[in-house]
């Protein structure tokens, strides 16, 4: 209850994602035959499910982002404020959805490319069925018949940093990512550990799926470039907690980092020279420029990161 509690809480926080222009509804791109190739350029659907981490990627911005590198991102989400899958799952008509559905109807009806999951404020596996193993399996299954190539990827998300609004916040990231999962409520749901421990579960879990389970490793981008920050070697930035505007949210500049990372890995390929000007648009206080030598700093970093993760798929290729 405590965790159902203060997941529900996010709720008034992350309203405004719920906006046009900051992940809320907005029409999706034309839907290009499945696995359809132009050459080179290469045409995703893509479906999101999660909360609003994984309406940080700014789905408007990604998709003109994408498009700058020559390539389709059609997209679908179920999302609901604050809420773990399991939550989603067990509300299968609420939240915020795009043209395709809820997941009920977007899985079922439409044929996806990818599926994105991102676990949230759960265990790895519960007895009562409410783990994201459980949850997330469940998930793919219902894709699978209409989608059977479909590629499924665990979206690693963040640790929350420490403290409130009035008080301040700390962030020791490095630590933080660091730590093993314990399996009790202790924010090891939220390391490196527990978000690959998850994806190996799910390769295990489904090994006759088409392409294996894989991983968008926003938290380990995040690690390296808070290294990378600390050295000197981003402008303007000294570490990633500069990213945050609350406990766990991001700024724009963040979203970047997000959307960037998923380009990367979605599309396996180096993001250097997409355009991110959809994501230098300043609309909230917290939010903060994204010059060219930003922009290719953060670029080098999420392509060094995701080209050499053994679960992102790019090293495998």
């Amino acid at each position: 209850m405590q965790t159902l509690a203060r997941a529900l809480s996010c709720v008034l926080a992350v309203a405004f994602l719920a906006c046009p222009g900051a992940g809320g509804r907005a029409a999706p791109a034309a839907r290009p035959a499945e696995g359809e190739h132009d050459g080179d350029k290469q045409a995703l659907r893509v479906y999101h499910i999660g909360n609003s981490v994984t309406d940080t990627i700014r789905y408007p911005a990604l998709k003109e982002m994408v498009a700058s590198a020559g390539d389709t991102y059609a997209y679908g989400r179920h999302m609901i404020p604050g809420a773990p899958l399991e939550w989603i799952f067990k509300h299968p008509d609420s939240g915020f959805k795009e043209e395709t559905g809820y997941y009920p109807e977007a899985l079922r009806d439409h044929a996806w490319d990818v599926l994105t999951l991102q676990p949230f404020d759960r265990q790895l596996t519960s007895d009562d069925g409410t783990g994201d193993l459980e949850v997330a399996t469940k998930l793919i299954d219902l894709a699978l018949p209409k989608s059977p190539g479909l590629r499924v990827y665990v979206y690693q998300r963040w640790p929350r940093r420490l403290g409130d609004e009035k008080k301040g916040y700390t962030l020791d990231y490095a630590g933080q990512w660091a730590k093993k999962y314990t399996r009790g409520w202790d924010g090891t749901n939220e390391t490196r550990d527990y978000f690959e421990r998850l994806t190996r579960a799910l390769r295990d879990a489904r090994p006759a799926l088409e392409h294996p389970v894989q991983l968008v490793p926003v938290g380990d981008v995040l690690l390296e470039l808070d290294r990378r920050m600390k050295a000197g070697q981003v402008p303007g930035f000294k570490g990633v907690e500069e990213l945050y505007h609350d406990g766990i949210h991001f700024n724009n500049v963040g979203s970047f980092v997000v959307g960037t990372t998923f380009l990367a890995t979605l599309y396996r390929q180096d993001p250097a020279g997409s355009d991110p000007a959809a994501y230098a648009v300043k609309k909230e206080s917290h939010d903060g420029d994204i010059s060219a030598e930003l922009a290719k700093a953060i670029q080098a970093c999420a392509w060094d990161v995701v080209r050499e993760h053994p679960l992102a798929g790019v090293a495998e290729e």
